[in-house]
């Protein structure tokens, strides 16, 4: 069972009002560098954003080159990999000490052969629903299947979440959720957040 006064908020799919998003000081901030999503961040970045959250680059299948030199320029905190990104592929990557966020996403839960094998080497689990984009669908997931498995990592809940489905999470029992990221129901449109909604997410989540 978990409590909403300790989870943790991650905005993603930033580009438009990162300021705006920013000042309200989430818990970490989500900048998309796939540029097939329509919320792809591209030079719209913003560095001298003042908050005190983590900075996270998303990635799907990119090359591991591509991924550092984007997390060495842009100092980013870590990186989600939001593709189907291999054991292997994370190994290389951890080499580097970075903090790694894996994403599983899909209407079934991966095996706890294959969660275990990934365990060594990332440091957070997201589950997310599968949609038309990667990320961002605005589709729930399944959160009564979590008690299924077992995580030795922290675990980010993503999937459709909103003002209205947000307190059922409190209800959830056999997992604890580190932190939940929220992308689409809470925007006007790809990239441009919705500052009020994200304002009465966070009142939810203190009281």
């Amino acid at each position: 069972m978990s409590d909403l006064n300790t989870i943790k908020l991650k905005v993603c799919g930033l580009r438009d009002n990162v300021m705006e998003v920013a000042a309200l000081c989430p818990d970490f901030m989500g900048f998309i560098f796939y540029d097939k999503s329509p919320r792809y961040v591209g030079d719209a970045f913003v560095l001298g954003a003042k908050t005190t959250a983590l900075r996270i680059g998303v990635f799907v299948d990119q090359p591991i080159d591509e991924v550092l030199e984007i997390h060495k320029k842009y100092k980013l905190d870590m990186v989600q990999l939001h593709g189907s990104e291999s054991i292997d592929y994370c190994v290389e990557l951890k080499a580097y000490d970075i903090k790694i966020i894996k994403v599983f996403a899909g209407n079934e839960l991966p095996s706890q052969p294959i969660i275990d094998a990934y365990a060594p080497f990332i440091d957070y689990y997201l589950f997310d629903s599968k949609g038309k984009y990667e990320g961002g669908n605005g589709i729930a997931f399944d959160w009564t299947v979590l008690d299924q498995v077992k995580l030795t990592k922290p675990l980010f809940l993503s999937g459709g979440i909103d003002l209205d489905n947000v307190q059922n999470i409190k209800n959830l029992r056999g997992v604890e959720i580190y932190a939940i990221d929220v992308n689409s129901k809470f925007e006007l449109t790809p990239g441009n957040k919705d500052i009020d909604k994200l304002k009465k997410l966070k009142s939810i989540l203190k009281s």
